[in-house]
């Protein structure tokens, strides 16, 4: 596996953290700083940590998640973003939305759930006999991870620049994008 090949998985495994980082960065108001760089760092770490599992534990695990992942994914994120709809509706003032950041069990279920496609890339990667597995394994996790942190530390920002917009629609549009992102996974 080249430089290339790893930063193009990385790249398409840090979507899912990104798109649920965009969607988090449109909603909250609050305690941006902090809640930016915690949802990055642990999304990022999950995305590092799970291919190194799904290595050690090959095609075994593997073929146990691939059935359930994706309905564990769409589970997650259609009860987060049917929250986030609900409670936009349930507001009686439009523009005094104050969502405060997510409590550590909701980062860590974000964590596991952006991150279960990386456990089949991990798994991928100790069948296909990769070359100086030690070496070569750190490298791509630590890659998988940084890039990871990269993308959702910046949408999660890049999602102020549409602030401007009436909360409740804003709201709207983030619980759409995630249930979208984790009907994908099914469809």
């Amino acid at each position: 596996m080249n430089y290339l090949e790893i930063t193009l998985i990385a790249l398409a495994l840090a979507v899912d953290a990104t798109v649920y980082a965009f969607s988090y960065g449109l909603v909250l108001r609050q305690g941006r700083g902090w809640a930016s760089f915690r949802l990055a760092l642990t999304v990022g770490v999950f995305q590092a940590g799970m291919p190194l599992l799904g290595y050690w534990g090959g095609e075994v695990l593997r073929s146990v998640v691939s059935a359930w992942a994706p309905w564990l994914v769409l589970l997650v994120f259609g009860v987060l973003g049917g929250s986030i709809i609900w409670n936009a509706w349930q507001e009686d003032g439009d523009e005094d939305v104050a969502t405060s950041p997510l409590g550590f069990a909701g980062v860590m279920v974000v964590g596991v759930a952006t991150s279960i496609d990386a456990l089949a890339v991990g798994a991928c990667m100790a069948l296909g006999n990769l070359g100086g597995p030690q070496l070569q394994l750190g490298l791509a996790v630590s890659l998988i991870g940084i890039i990871t942190f990269v993308c959702a530390l910046v949408s999660f920002h890049s999602a102020r620049l549409l602030h401007h917009l009436p909360s409740r629609w804003l709201e709207t549009l983030a619980g759409l994008l995630l249930i979208g992102l984790g009907m994908q996974n099914v469809l």
